[in-house]
């Protein structure tokens, strides 16, 4: 907001100068170029550049904190990280849960580069070959422990360790060379680095998590490739989340709360109260009706949430309505296709435990060429509205027997029906390890 003040500004400031010292017919060059210019650059930025959101752990949440004289730090990462170390969690399902799960988007990883990511307790190695397929290793080489997604080198299909020059095939995991100086009598055979089964889905590089170890049963939908030609790419946000990754996709199923903290316009902010006094709710309201059910036309993995939502301005006019069908598919995917009145849009979340109790929330958004600007327009708002719930998910604690109403019936169903993708070795919560952090 600020820096858009500071270029009214500037333009003002600049047209001031040029009618000042220049002659008639040259201030009207001067500002018909000047107009055509932001002409220009506002629509590229909002008709052909994607839109670009991203929200750090700092970000949202925590603002009113940072204003208070704390004890621990005025460094907002200790200061978050303390608050987390100190807010009741209560009695935590296992951290992890089985699944696809997305580390990273698509285009962030070109031909013969490989990316380190850190997530669900495990060190990746992502790289896409020669040919461009991903592959995902473990990032160690089990060598001398050298991480082979920093500075590792893709050569064809395999992955180059920095350190001694052994590389291992992306596809098995196997040695496929040992250099001569460091061989010593050991057979590239012998050694090997996990090899993860890995795809890509509606723009997301997804690797398979099991604690059981057990192939997948299932593999993410496709929506994204099969709309069809004519469907573009529009923008992103990012979010992370000091919450545990089942209170993400359960807001889904908690159908009570959307009037309570999505019923005031997005545009009064990012808090519930903050929106409440906002003059914005002068002008309208947002008003839901959802029912979310695990059905299993699709596979038990899958639950579907049926939304409609409506615009009512000054208390009695409806100018907008949407009909949104949301599929989660699995603990770590959702697909969201809205029936607005100007046509179809897909949005994709994806949701990634970080750490134990830190997720990364990506949302992507897809759509017809003539609905780009208005697709720009969805992000936006659904960004805002997402991070009213991420203020709730970023100080609350599990409650494992809620005291739930008969309308909250739902929520506990989908507790009921989450519980699949736990199996009996799933990590659970530590509180002895956090401290030991400490």
């Amino acid at each position: 907001m600020e820096k858009s003040i500071f270029c009214f500004l500037a333009v003002c400031l600049s047209f001031q100068l040029a009618h000042g010292y220049c002659s008639t017919d040259c201030f009207k060059y001067v500002a018909a170029g000047v107009c055509a210019s932001l002409v220009l650059w506002y629509g590229y930025r909002f008709l052909i550049r994607p839109l670009d959101i991203q929200r750090k752990l700092a970000d949202v949440g925590y603002e009113q904190h940072f204003t208070q004289k704390q004890w621990a730090s005025k460094n907002k990462l200790h200061l978050i990280r303390s608050m987390m170390r100190l807010r009741k969690k209560g009695t935590l399902p296992p951290v992890y849960p089985n699944g696809w799960f997305a580390l990273l988007d698509s285009d962030q990883v070109i031909v013969n580069q490989v990316k380190y990511v850190t997530a669900l307790g495990e060190n990746f190695a992502v790289f896409r070959a020669s040919n461009g397929d991903v592959n995902i290793l473990n990032a160690y080489c089990p060598h001398l422990g050298a991480n082979m997604a920093i500075g590792g080198i893709v050569r064809g299909n395999c992955l180059q360790c920095p350190f001694h020059g052994w590389t291992f095939d992306g596809t098995s995991g196997k040695c496929v060379r040992i250099p001569n100086d460091c061989s010593n009598g050991v057979s590239s055979r012998a050694a090997s680095v996990r090899k993860w089964e890995c795809c890509e889905a509606n723009g997301f590089i997804f690797v398979w998590y099991h604690a059981e170890n057990e192939a997948p049963s299932w593999r993410p939908a496709r929506d994204v490739e099969e709309a069809g030609r004519g469907w573009i790419y529009r923008g992103r946000s990012e979010h992370y989340v000091n919450a545990h990754i089942q209170d993400i996709p359960e807001n889904g199923a908690d159908v009570a709360h959307l009037p309570a903290l999505h019923g005031h316009m997005a545009l009064g902010g990012q808090y519930a109260a903050q929106a409440d006094r906002s003059l914005w709710t002068l002008l309208g309201v947002h008003e839901w009706t959802a029912a979310w059910r695990a059905n299993g036309t699709h596979g038990r993995h899958v639950s579907t949430l049926d939304l409609q939502h409506r615009l009512v301005v000054f208390g009695k006019f409806i100018v907008f309505k949407m009909n949104v069908e949301a599929q989660q598919i699995g603990p770590g995917l959702v697909i969201l296709n809205f029936k607005t009145s100007f046509g179809p849009i897909k949005l994709v979340q994806v949701v990634t435990p970080v750490e134990p109790l830190i997720q990364k929330v990506v949302h992507r958004i897809y759509c017809p060429l003539y609905l780009s600007l208005y697709a720009s327009v969805v992000l936006f708002m659904e960004a805002t509205m997402f991070e009213r719930d991420v203020v709730i998910w970023n100080h609350k604690s599990y409650i494992e027997k809620p005291l739930a109403s008969k309308q909250e019936s739902t929520l506990l169903a989908h507790r009921k029906w989450y519980k699949q993708f736990y199996s009996a070795n799933s990590i659970q919560f530590s509180n002895r390890k956090e401290a030991m952090d400490w």
